[in-house]
């Protein structure tokens, strides 16, 4: 080697170094000396080049490269330097020597996408884009081939994959749409298996759901290619015990060939294989450390599974089961809104929800029909759809109870409400209680909302009865006391006391059944005088009691039952009773005197004992006939002791009058007080059309109803200007209610027009009278907070007018 090729190449890089160190005298180009100066400037123009290059040399094809294209040829690298390319490629020469031919045949030759063996390692084949450009001597024939390439391999696997992610999405987009309408988890399994099974061209594919009760796992639908196998059905999860062990290490099973898996025992090969299932893939579901389903993918032939074929089907089966869970719950929540649907359909009680921040109304069952006297949802939507129909005074209680739902705690109240079906005021209770979503925070409010109307007035009832009772209970002892009192009086000693006091106090028992039994309304006087007599006469044949049918009044049987008593203990005792000749006589008539209807019954006994005397004084039953039946019934009683027996007639006039005895005498009340929109005792608005102007919403729907009431029909009510006017332009009313400040300070266009038409109106302000116009000075002023009995009164003055 000369001094200057003792320099050559010239060069920093390991080739540089590699080629000028070579022994070339031991391949067929011979010593650097001996090479042609074109030679040497294509191996220094190979160093150079920034991109794979090369020089195949002569008809050897002697290889001569650059760094580049050594980081490219692994363990052949350096000992390809120098050496015919069929050796040092043997596996890749036939694929390139066609191109050398060419090249060497002096065609500049472009190769696209041309795999080739370079490292040598068992490693896939690089990818390359390269030109072979020919070289020629000075005597112009090609003696070298200058080879460019680019490899692009690493390119093309991530064109690849991007492609395969690209079509992965495509797919899991396409499931997803498919799944998303699906409500029946049955029908969610049945479209992953098709479209999976479409898109990886299997001969099956299912989804199964594990019954850990029964310990199997259950197909409910699948895809299967025409001459495939069924897998639906309940399968023991024994059957497969060496998958089930690998699934619930949550790792796939992967089986390119059953026939030779290391996965399938050599004793269960033969089952698999008969099954048609030569490879398959499965991918478990694990939720919450369960194994709760897998997703099959079957091959009848050995398949082998890539990777991105495995992912996805391993996002297909996460997809289907968010959807089958999503399905189910779904299912379950329609489940449970047909049962409370049903619930709220039933319920005599109104049920509602709100919206926790709106307090907007979202539902209301059927039953607020009957008690609101609305269709439902007119109270669906704005909360003052709702707090409308409430009376003013317990507005501000209904509302304020809501915003304590709305806070989180449970509240029960009551409040009255205008029922606009029949004009009636009724009570409501209202329980209100908070919803909360799933961190605890109150999303919605719900009630129940009952009328306790009658409730409310049958404890008012029952406390006035309970009143009244201890008012009766008490004139019963007084009255017991006289008896005991006046008993005494006449009493010969205590045994005959004690007898006298028990027979008034049975006639007085006895009365008060026949009292009960008439429910107040009066007692048969024949019933009355008999059940006396009988319980006292010898027998039957002793007595005659006759007399047109007669329902005396409850105070009149009260004191006519004792006097009869009294009359039949004294014939006991002393008359026609007392000896088995005697007889009585009981006999009566109605006579109207002025009108009215008198009564006149006659006590007559007959063949008294020898020892009938009158007594020496006054006794209870004759203070009885002579005095009390005069004095509480306005009439007469007689009684005289006759030699043959006593006679007695009685005369008064048959009125109504409550025994003390009497329980039911008060009445229940059928309406309840509606506070200021109570329009009890006002005059009649019927066919007078009032409009309302008023912004503020309670006002307006208040004073309309307080109108309503009365039978005005309100035009509007309207909140502002333009909507008045309109109004007041076509039909005008009969009077006008008008706010003067509809939500942009005073404003009088409202007046002026309602004037000009001549329609009378009232102001309805808060006002003071130096912001009114002087040409207003007539015009009446109600001053807010206004009284509603005003505005109606107000208004039945200007229709009058």
């Amino acid at each position: 080697m000369t001094q200057t090729d003792a320099h050559w190449p010239d060069g920093t890089g390991e080739m540089a170094a590699l080629i000028g160190a070579h022994d070339w005298a031991g391949t067929p180009l011979g010593p650097v000396s001996g090479w042609s100066s074109r030679l040497k400037v294509m191996v220094e123009q190979v160093l150079a080049h920034p991109l794979v290059a090369s020089l195949v040399c002569g008809p050897e094809r002697i290889l001569i490269y650059n760094d580049a294209a050594a980081s490219l040829y692994g363990d052949r690298h350096p000992a390809a330097l120098g050496r015919p390319l069929v050796e040092i490629f043997p596996e890749g020469w036939a694929t390139v020597a066609p191109y050398y031919a060419r090249a060497f045949a002096g065609e500049t030759v472009q190769v696209v996408g041309q795999p080739v063996d370079t490292r040598g390692e068992d490693a896939a084949a690089d990818v390359f884009d390269a030109v072979l450009v020919p070289v020629r001597e000075e005597d112009g024939r090609p003696a070298y081939v200058h080879a460019v390439a680019s490899e692009i391999g690493g390119r093309m696997r991530a064109e690849s994959a991007l492609r395969a992610s690209e079509e992965r999405q495509i797919f899991l987009l396409k499931l997803s749409d498919a799944l998303r309408p699906l409500t029946d988890p049955i029908e969610v399994q049945a479209a992953t298996s098709l479209l999976l099974g479409e898109h990886l061209s299997a001969a099956g594919v299912n989804y199964g759901v594990v019954d850990e009760t029964a310990e199997a796992i259950v197909v409910a639908r699948e895809f299967r290619r025409e001459g495939s196998g069924s897998s639906i059905g309940s399968h023991s999860l024994d059957a497969f015990a060496w998958m089930v062990r690998i699934l619930r290490q949550e790792r796939n099973v992967v089986v390119d060939d059953a026939a030779s898996s290391p996965l399938i025992s050599v004793s269960e090969r033969p089952a698999v294989i008969a099954v048609g299932h030569a490879g398959f893939v499965v991918v478990p579901l694990i939720k919450d450390g369960r194994l709760v389903g897998a997703l099959t993918v079957l091959s009848a032939a050995p398949r082998h599974w890539t990777r991105d074929e495995t992912e996805l089907i391993e996002e297909a089966a996460e997809r289907t089961w968010d959807a089958v869970e999503r399905a189910r719950a779904e299912d379950a929540l329609h489940a449970s809104e047909a049962r409370f649907a049903q619930f709220a359909a039933c319920s005599s009680d109104g049920l509602w929800i709100r919206d926790a921040a709106t307090l907007a109304m979202e539902y209301v069952s059927p039953a607020i029909r009957d008690i609101y006297g609305l269709a439902p949802e007119a109270i669906l939507g704005d909360l003052r759809l709702w707090a409308a129909n409430i009376v003013p005074e317990d507005r501000g209680g209904a509302l304020e109870h809501l915003e304590r739902a709305r806070h989180g705690e449970a509240v029960t109240h009551e409040f009255r409400i205008l029922r606009p079906t029949d004009g009636a005021f009724r009570w409501i209770r209202d329980t209100d209680f908070p919803l909360l979503d799933e961190h605890g925070r109150v999303q919605r409010i719900g009630g129940i909302a009952e009328d306790v109307t009658d409730a409310k007035q049958a404890a008012e009832h029952q406390a006035i009865l309970l009143l009244e009772l201890q008012h009766r209970v008490r004139n019963i002892l007084a009255l017991i006391r006289s008896v005991a009192d006046r008993t005494g009086d006449t009493a010969g000693d205590v045994d005959d006391y004690r007898d006298r006091l028990q027979g008034r106090l049975r006639a007085f028992a006895r009365v008060q059944t026949l009292l009960t039994h008439a429910a107040n309304v009066g007692v048969d006087l024949a019933t009355l005088i008999r059940t006396e007599v009988e319980a006292q006469a010898g027998s039957d044949t002793q007595f005659v009691i006759a007399g047109p049918d007669i329902l005396i009044a409850p105070k009149t049987a009260e004191i006519l039952n004792l006097a009869v008593h009294e009359l039949t203990t004294n014939a006991v005792k002393h008359g026609a009773f007392s000896h088995a000749a005697g007889r009585l006589g009981v006999t009566w008539r109605v006579c109207y005197e002025e009108d009215e209807p008198w009564l006149h019954l006659d006590w007559i006994e007959t063949c008294a004992a020898p020892t009938l005397r009158r007594p020496e004084r006054k006794g209870f039953g004759t203070s009885l006939i002579e005095q009390r039946i005069p004095y509480e019934l306005n009439g007469n009683g007689t009684l005289a002791f006759e030699p043959d027996g006593v006679r007695c007639r009685l005369e008064f006039p048959l009125r109504r009058g409550n025994s003390i005895l009497e329980t039911d005498a008060v009445t229940l009340s059928t309406t309840i007080a509606g506070g200021a929109l109570d329009m009890v005792g006002e005059a009649n608005l019927g066919g007078c059309q009032v409009l309302v102007v008023e912004d503020d919403y309670f006002l307006a729907t208040d004073l309309a109803r307080a109108l309503s009431k009365v039978g005005g029909t309100v035009m509007g009510p309207v909140g502002d200007e333009d909507k008045a006017l309109t109004i007041i332009a076509g039909e005008a009313p009969c009077c006008a209610v008008v706010d003067i400040n509809l939500g942009n300070g005073a404003r009088f266009a409202v007046a002026e027009a309602l004037q000009e038409r001549g329609v009378p109106f009232v102001f309805v302000t808060g006002y003071d009278d130096v912001v009114i116009p002087a040409r207003f000075d007539g015009v009446a002023r109600l001053r807010k907070p206004v009284e509603f009995r005003q505005v109606v009164q107000a208004a039945a003055r200007m229709c009058e007018a």
